[in-house]
């Protein structure tokens, strides 16, 4: 992923990081192509960028080396069956502004994934979630307003591995880069 001319990443120390589920590019286009045709226009509000989409398990924050070694390592040992989701839900959240894809059932593997990775997490001394976990896409932030009920075509995910992603953020958005993957 390329920076834009002129635009500086975050300044601090080490880097930010989260685990997350990292769609093939054809994949993405289908997600940004349903993103296009659920946001109304009278909403406004910005699409994310189609090679950012992702599902992210779990946010982790800054990391020095040490930590971010211990991420890796701690990652290798995770064993998980792939599986399968399902993107059937449309949803709006006001205070962040935010519309999302979601799914109406959330698959045995998924959850156990993101129990592994959460142990994982805390054992290289990072603090876990306490709300449940809910798998949701962003596809758009800075909307306007709640654009009420709206629907999308079921699309499936064979999900088949996880990434550790690093995030960067610039004055005209956040810019996403996986740096490791992992087979399920």
């Amino acid at each position: 992923m390329q920076q834009a001319t002129g635009a500086q990443p975050d300044k601090k120390p080490g880097q930010r990081l989260f685990f997350a589920l990292w769609p093939e590019s054809p994949l993405q286009q289908r997600l940004h192509r349903l993103a296009v045709a659920a946001l109304p226009a009278a909403s406004a509000g910005k699409l994310v960028q189609q090679d950012n989409l992702h599902l992210t398990l779990v946010f982790l924050g800054w990391a020095d080396q040490s930590r971010r070694d211990c991420l890796l390592a701690a990652a290798q040992t995770i064993r998980s069956g792939s599986f399968d989701l399902r993107f059937d839900q449309v949803g709006y959240w006001r205070k962040p502004r935010v519309l999302w894809f979601g799914c109406s059932e959330q698959p045995a593997g998924l959850l156990d994934l993101v129990a592994a990775l959460q142990g994982s997490a805390g054992a290289c001394g990072f603090q876990s979630e306490t709300r449940p976990y809910a798998a949701h896409l962003t596809v758009a932030r800075k909307v306007a307003r709640d654009p009420g009920p709206l629907s999308i075509i079921p699309l499936d995910w064979p999900v088949r591995s996880f990434s550790l992603v690093e995030s960067h953020t610039y004055p005209e958005g956040a810019r996403y880069l996986p740096l490791h993957s992992w087979n399920l």
